[in-house]
């Protein structure tokens, strides 16, 4: 059970996710000796940062890049330890941590002079989590979607899809405790009363999620004094992350503070729109190469 419970499945990116990596400036760091691979788009202006959940890649979080850009941020995204195109963890293996998340996220954000957001996904909001509990610097605003806000709610369906009696998961629970040093209680972030809660935050969440229950997110909004919660329907745990919608929702957010108004940039009539406005920018950089 801990064998799998920490087995972290790499995905490949999509031929659409690799195209927009592609287009940013490819980085490189060092966390826990291990190289974990992360990418920029844009020299100036306050920094966004990426954050894909467990078994994820940074390209997943693409739909985000281009508008981000046009309303005049800095992006960076990065794949986690054990992630995508990053380096097994210093565990080894497939086997990784959300402190190893956390440990990335501070590293990656450490050279960058303003950090005004950052879009998490899943596990990735966990991640941040932790990261605000070791006094990693908030930013100014922050976007959580699908929050895997209660890992410990999920191991008893764990335990069952994988066959594993009560003698089993009580053991599993503590030893996971000792290992990590830590409660399971450590990694609920819906706790009320952390003094990084004093953020602005939005909370978007699709109540059709069969990997992550919208109950997570209703707790958190509750136990976050000025989180606003986005309710979606019909697009499930990942495809809310390249929904026209979502991505205006989180623009309008993140430039609350920069403009007073919501964006006007971004399609509105489809997500066919949204794609095509990612492919004009891609063959556009293809072609400047080409003539390079």
């Amino acid at each position: 059970m801990d064998r799998l419970w920490f087995a972290a499945p790499r995905t490949l990116p999509r031929m659409s996710d690799q195209a927009v990596l592609a287009s940013g400036e490819r980085l490189s760091f060092r966390v826990h000796g291990r190289r974990v691979a992360a990418w920029a788009w844009g020299e100036g202006g306050p920094t966004i940062i990426l954050l894909h959940g467990w078994g994820g890649h940074a390209g997943q979080l693409r739909s985000f890049v281009l508008p981000l850009r046009e309303a005049g941020f800095r992006v960076v995204a990065f794949d986690a330890p054990s992630h995508g195109s990053s380096e097994a963890s210093w565990h080894g293996g497939r086997r990784v941590t959300f402190f190893e998340f956390a440990d990335a996220l501070k590293a990656v954000t450490s050279g960058e002079t303003s950090v005004a957001g950052i879009i998490a996904h899943s596990g990735g909001c966990t991640a941040v989590s932790l990261a605000l509990r070791a006094e990693w610097t908030p930013p100014a605003s922050m976007v959580f979607v699908a929050p895997f806000v209660r890992p410990a709610a999920a191991i008893d369906g764990f335990a069952h899809a994988i066959g594993a009696n009560e003698r089993v998961v009580a053991a599993f629970r503590a030893r996971v405790e000792r290992w990590l040093g830590q409660p399971w209680s450590y990694l609920d972030i819906a706790v009320p009363g952390d003094a990084h809660k004093l953020q602005r935050l939005l909370v978007v969440h699709d109540e059709d999620d069969k990997e992550v229950p919208l109950a997570h997110a209703r707790a958190l909004a509750a136990s976050w004094p000025s989180a606003r919660l986005m309710v979606t329907q019909g697009l499930g745990h990942r495809r809310v992350l390249r929904e026209p919608a979502v991505v205006e929702k989180v623009l309008g957010f993140l430039t609350d503070d920069m403009t007073g108004k919501a964006p006007t940039y971004l399609p509105r009539d489809s997500r066919a729109s949204l794609d095509e406005a990612y492919e004009a920018c891609v063959g556009r950089r293809s072609s400047a190469v080409a003539r390079r």
